[in-house]
């Protein structure tokens, strides 16, 4: 129960240190923004700014960029007076460059192909995305798996096990540990979300690449996914876990998930009122309301889905473990990606909202765990007696 209370007196004071830093936030100074546009863009004389990405448009640049400028499928003229510092690269695209100007590094063009290069980056960007979420885990597995030969490896292994058994509380202050790292990950993102403002091009770039490929099918399938986040098939979905868990009488389990998730709503909306963000207004395909950061959808699936994975293949071998954690990981980065589709969420917004369900997600797994260590010391206790 002390732990407990602790967890939640360090979460109180991290929610009244952020409303400090809102408070304080007026006194901030304002740095050059950075710049992401689709369409042709023009730097004017005197104006400053922090980088520049462009796609499928042209740049005209009269004035300073700080941190380098990168073109796809477009061209970039560069005025004399213009400075640009850091790395200039252009694909599918040519440099006008004047005279009187000053260009910290050689820039890096290649020229047009017959295919937009727009299409070839988006493409690659997203097959390594994929890969890298399917591949990295099962490379981990081959890894442990050939390093299982080795005595010291097995010697490590049956160290930690020996650890677990000795101090079972050990791997609950790991969990409580990890918590408390994304709790501050989320500080800092929305430092740098809300009161700085330094995730512009970041949101801007994120929605473009997510909203290229944009068609009336995709539209459909988006809001089917996102229903698995909230709505129906979501309610659906919760009914038969926990409809699941009451016939199995898996009370411990049952309540960490009703925990993980009540609380993990209601910390959702407490953020929400802190932070009061306003959603995107460019487009909408569905409607929504109230505030923006973090994300709902993203905290309470990453919340639930993460949850459930945990009760599922704990206790399996590291095999149904991995393949259980890229399906968990998969669905849930699939309902963040089409809030953003959908135009009611920035990209920031559901990474904050990841941030916070990790959290929590975090909290409630080490009560479960708590939980059963305390129900195998009283049945211990019990025996003895």
């Amino acid at each position: 129960m002390r732990g407990k209370s602790l967890v939640i007196t360090l979460l109180l004071i991290f929610l009244l240190s952020i409303q400090v830093l809102v408070t304080a936030n007026n006194d901030r100074d304002d740095e050059p923004p950075s710049i992401f546009s689709h369409k042709d863009i023009q730097i004017e004389p005197h104006h400053q700014i922090e980088r520049l990405l462009v796609s499928s448009a042209n740049a005209v640049v009269a004035g300073r960029i700080m941190e380098g400028a990168i073109i796809v499928d477009g061209n970039l003229t560069v005025l004399p007076g213009a400075e640009i510092h850091g790395k200039i690269i252009i694909l599918g695209g040519q440099l006008t460059n004047y005279s009187g100007n000053d260009l910290e590094e050689v820039p890096w063009v290649v020229s047009p192909a017959k295919s937009p290069f727009t299409r070839i980056v988006l493409g690659g960007l997203m097959l390594l995305v994929v890969a890298s979420l399917i591949v990295i885990p099962y490379l981990l597995w081959l890894i442990f798996h050939f390093a299982s030969r080795f005595p010291t490896f097995v010697h490590i292994k049956d160290r930690l096990l020996e650890i677990r058994n000795r101090w079972p509380f050990f791997y609950i202050a790991i969990t409580l540990v990890v918590s408390a790292a994304m709790l501050i990950l989320f500080g800092v993102l929305a430092w740098k979300t809300i009161f700085r403002q330094a995730t512009g091009i970041f949101d801007s770039a994120f929605i473009w690449l997510i909203r290229y490929f944009a068609s009336s099918e995709l539209d459909r399938i988006m809001i089917t996914i996102t229903n698995l986040g909230f709505g129906f098939s979501y309610g659906v979905i919760v009914f038969i876990t926990i409809s699941t868990l009451v016939a199995l009488r898996r009370w411990i389990e049952l309540k960490g998930l009703t925990i993980c998730l009540l609380g993990g709503s209601a910390l959702n909306e407490m953020l929400k009122r802190l932070f009061e963000r306003a959603r995107p207004e460019a487009f909408q395909i569905v409607a929504e309301s109230g505030f923006s950061f973090p994300s709902g959808h993203a905290m309470v699936s990453l919340c639930f889905y993460g949850i459930v994975a945990f009760l599922i293949v704990r206790k399996r071998s590291l095999h149904w473990r991995i393949a259980g954690a890229i399906v968990a990981v998969l669905l849930i980065l699939a309902i963040g990606i089409s809030r953003i589709y959908l135009g009611v969420h920035y990209p920031s917004d559901v990474i904050a909202g990841y941030v916070a369900g990790a959290t929590w997600l975090g909290f409630s797994i080490s009560l479960i765990m708590w939980w059963e260590q305390e129900r195998e010391r009283k049945q211990k206790d019990n025996k003895i007696t």
